[in-house]
């Protein structure tokens, strides 16, 4: 148990917890929010878990016994599902449109940790939200899979393969340390 509260601290997950939390909070709030502010908390999720993909100390990490791409993994996992349930309680939309879109985010984010780092990671999917709710939905299932229709298959696959894609680049090589 030690383990899991050591690397929770040095993650800093309670702080990434407690934005994930207030951001579900005030979408909740909202009177009838729309699929747009469903991006934009998804987005403040998802950042907030990247803020996490690194510790501070790299070097510690790097010569720590640990299982490390079976940790990052989790650690990506975890934080899809964590914003997953917390938008999902959050809000009235779609459960399978939530998944799809929390599971591409986390992964762009798990894609922008070893090239970005940390501190950076959270710009791609916060870039990819920004433009699919510029552009809307158009005929390109692919660029705009986050506001696609949850029987879109261009979308889900998309975004299944954004998200393990992410998870595997993250967990094998890591956060970029500078």
């Amino acid at each position: 148990m030690r383990l899991l509260v050591l690397y929770a601290r040095s993650r800093g997950l309670l702080g990434a917890f407690a934005l994930m939390l207030a951001s579900a909070i005030g979408v909740r709030a909202l009177d009838n929010p729309d699929d747009k502010i469903l991006l934009l908390a998804l987005a403040m999720g998802v950042a907030a878990v990247s803020a996490g993909l690194s510790s501070p100390d790299a070097q510690l990490d790097r010569t720590g016994s640990l299982p490390w791409p079976l940790w990052r993994g989790t650690h990506v996992v975890l934080g899809a599902a964590v914003v997953f349930g917390l938008i999902t309680a959050a809000g009235s939309w779609d459960a399978g449109i939530i998944l799809r879109d929390a599971a591409g985010l986390v992964g762009l984010t798990g894609l922008g940790a070893p090239f970005l780092g940390n501190q950076l990671a959270w710009t791609l999917p916060v870039v990819w939200v920004a433009v699919c709710v510029v552009a809307g939905p158009t005929d390109n299932d692919v660029l705009t899979w986050l506001v696609q229709s949850p029987e879109s298959t261009g979308a889900l696959l998309t975004a299944a393969a954004l998200g393990l894609t992410g998870l595997a680049v993250y967990a094998i090589r890591g956060p970029r340390h500078t």
